[in-house]
């Protein structure tokens, strides 16, 4: 019911909006700040109410077909800010007082759907539903009957015959209305606080608030030659207009006592049945706690801990002397099981190193390097540089094996410190080493691998007769988008060949536009093929 509550406000903000929007239309200039700063304040008091409503399950699209239209209404409105009075003219005042008329009608659906949500929960609320619309449309029509005469008294001219007869047609709604929440008809509840707005309203708006329209519409409805302007037509109107929405708000107040009393009862229910529940319940919470703390926790904390050592998380557990024996016995077989799990787990850990690194430099083997790579190949960009150790096979002549596995070592730290670890690095093969860039692009491939390249051959070793050796590589840098692994291999170890084959210890790179010419290989202990 606050809810519901909360939907009339938002409607009757909507409502109240025309009234110094009205007066903005129609106010000369000293008084034309006044009205615009007032009309500003209830737009804000509007939204802030529509943005109430999305904390409150309403439907987004009905909220937002609201603040469509009344954007519309709005900017129609904001065009007389600065346009001078003689210039406004009665279509254009009565098309913005449309506008906003049909705001309020978009928000109609939104009561409509928030009462059926309330009958859902309770078929005997569909009263108090009929008589908070009953009120809320009383207010919008009562406002509507005063704008159609608005667009009139700014432009000084007679009104149409169409807005005589919606202004009659709107009074007799309002009089229906009224009938409607009479005493002798659908009543609204019987207090003296609802019975003295009631008889206020009655005085003052239905007394005087329509006499004022009455007479207007005697003076100028046919001539133009009304005695009020549309500023001070407003203000007095819109003053008698009040004591319909106090009645509303009086209303709403006694509903929400009346619910809020019938709650204190049911709580008060509640309590007195809970305690002697309470009561009973006691005496078997006392069994329970002590089956539970005796074997229900301890059993529980088996069950975790088993659960724990699926997951290859550890765990542990403590027998307390006042435990069960038979618990003490089987947290004595869970830590077994743990000391075993952990012991295969450690194995485990070490095959799968040995299967995917290399014993020699500690880099990703071939066999790792390609099973990450086509897996990461499935989309993304990657890009793979290939280098090979310029005349690795004459250092071997010369200083032996031994020297050689020196030189690969020493290769795989650069590599290390150049590229870094968080790259995958991999021997992919004798002298024959792989970086898989996961990311960025061609050309950034590319100077990975020349920053690399004189890393190499900037790297002065101490041999084996006391000397000091520089090796240099060769690179080949290919990759891209959604290349499949073994294209892309294919790619670098053709570039890599060309580096080869135009002297060593040179970078380059394989372009998309290569992959339609036949490659030119490079064998090993020949020149360049050309």
């Amino acid at each position: 019911m606050r809810q519901f509550t909360a939907i009339f406000d938002a409607a009757n903000l909507i409502s109240a909006e025309r009234g110094p929007a009205n007066s903005l239309m129609t106010a000369s200039e000293p008084k034309r700040f006044e009205a615009l700063r007032a009309w500003r304040g209830f737009m804000q008091d509007t939204d802030a109410a529509l943005d109430d409503l999305k904390r409150r399950d309403i439907p987004d699209e009905m909220i937002n077909r609201v603040r469509v239209q009344l954007d519309r209404g709005r900017a129609l409105i904001s065009a007389f800010e600065h346009k001078p009075r003689p210039e406004r003219s009665y279509a254009e005042i009565r098309a913005a007082i449309d506008a906003m008329f049909l705001a309020r009608d978009d928000y109609r659906p939104i009561i409509e759907w928030h009462s059926g949500e309330i009958l859902k929960l309770d078929r005997e609320l569909g009263a108090i539903i009929v008589q908070g619309i009953a009120l809320s449309d009383m207010r919008e029509y009562a406002g509507r009957l005063g704008s159609y005469l608005i667009a009139p008294m700014a432009a000084s001219t007679a009104m149409p015959p169409q807005d005589i007869a919606a202004s009659n047609a709107a009074r007799g709604r309002l009089l229906e209305i009224w009938d409607l929440l009479g005493p002798n008809a659908l009543a609204l509840p019987e207090t003296v606080a609802i019975r003295t707005m009631r008889a206020e309203a009655d005085e003052t708006f239905m007394g005087r608030g329509l006499a004022l329209i009455d007479e207007q519409m005697a003076l100028g409805g046919r001539t133009g030659q009304f005695s009020l302007d549309g500023v001070s037509f407003t203000e007095r109107y819109v003053a008698m207009m009040r004591p319909l929405g106090e009645m509303r708000d009086i209303y709403f107040k006694e509903i929400a006592g009346q619910f809020e009393t019938k709650e204190h009862d049911a709580l008060s229910a509640l309590y007195r049945n809970g305690l002697t529940t309470a009561v009973l319940l006691l005496l078997v919470v006392g069994l329970v706690a002590s089956v539970q703390f005796y074997i229900l926790r301890p059993l529980l904390k088996g069950a975790q801990a088993v659960i724990a050592l699926a997951d290859e998380r550890p765990a542990v557990l403590v027998s307390a002397p006042d435990e069960v024996r038979e618990i003490q016995r089987l947290y004595g077989a869970i830590g077994i099981l743990a000391e075993r799990l952990n012991e295969r787990a450690l194995l485990t850990r070490k095959l799968e190193a040995l299967a995917t690194t290399d014993g020699l430099t500690d880099l990703l083997n071939r066999r790792a390097l390609e099973s990450r790579g086509e897996t990461l190949m499935a989309d993304g960009v990657r890009f793979l540089i290939l280098l090979d150790i310029d005349h690795f096979k004459s250092i071997n002549d010369r200083y032996g094996h031994p020297f050689g596995d020196t030189v690969l070592r020493a290769t795989a730290d650069l590599m290390r410190r150049s590229i870094g670890t968080a790259v995958p690095l991999a021997r992919f093969g004798g002298e024959e080493f792989a970086v898989l860039l996961e990311s960025g692009s061609l050309a950034e491939a590319a100077n990975a691998a020349r920053k690399l390249k004189s890393a190499i051959a900037n790297y002065a070793m101490a041999t084996p007769d006391g000397g000091l050796l520089k090796v240099t590589a060769s690179f080949g840098v290919a990759g891209g988008a959604d290349q499949p692994w073994s294209d892309m291999v294919a790619h670098a170890d053709a570039a890599l060949y060309r580096a080869k084959a135009a002297g060593r210890n040179r970078v380059r790179v394989f372009h998309p536009t290569e992959a339609s010419r036949p490659a030119q290989p490079y064998r090993k202990g020949a020149g360049p093929v050309r």
